[in-house]
């Protein structure tokens, strides 16, 4: 089962799942001293749903999203919507959402020796590739952004 803070950093990055939100509260809730709050946790809409669990992150866990661990995560989670929008499991369109959340977030996570912010270079050249992506989009009629996501993904191995 995930924790708090994965389960924060997803409804973050616009994959969150609040059903998943739900499973956790319905083990918090089987604790001795569960936390006050995980009875308030059903039911909720998306965005409450996101606002609720990135407090709760962040107060039992001290997580925030742009923070080493959120990297970490948002590396895994990139590589795993490279290989879907690939596959075509999903769109261009939400691929590239993703990607801008990504690159708006954590350019600035990291500055270089002489105090400038570095950009994340796991992202490669996607921020580009995705300019004016549209629900027109797909993998077949955006090879530049095939291309790149190629690059992304070899660069990891």
């Amino acid at each position: 089962m995930s924790n708090i803070s994965r389960i924060a950093f997803e409804f973050w990055s616009g994959i969150g799942n609040v059903e998943t939100l739900e499973k956790w509260a319905e083990a918090e809730l089987k604790k001795e001293n569960p936390h006050p709050d995980a009875c308030d946790l059903f039911g909720l809409v998306e965005a409450e749903a996101e606002r609720i669990s990135l407090v709760l992150a962040e107060e039992i866990e001290g997580f925030t999203p742009v923070s080493e661990q959120g990297e970490i995560w948002a590396k895994e989670i990139l590589a795993n919507f490279c290989e879907m929008v690939l596959s075509e499991k999903i769109s261009p369109n939400k691929f590239c959402y993703l990607v801008q959340c990504y690159d708006a977030n954590f350019l600035g996570l990291r500055e270089n020796a002489v105090g400038e912010l570095e950009y994340p270079v796991w992202l490669g050249d996607l921020w580009n590739a995705c300019d004016w992506c549209d629900e027109s989009w797909s993998i077949s009629n955006s090879p530049h952004l095939k291309q790149e996501i190629e690059k992304v993904l070899n660069a990891k191995t």
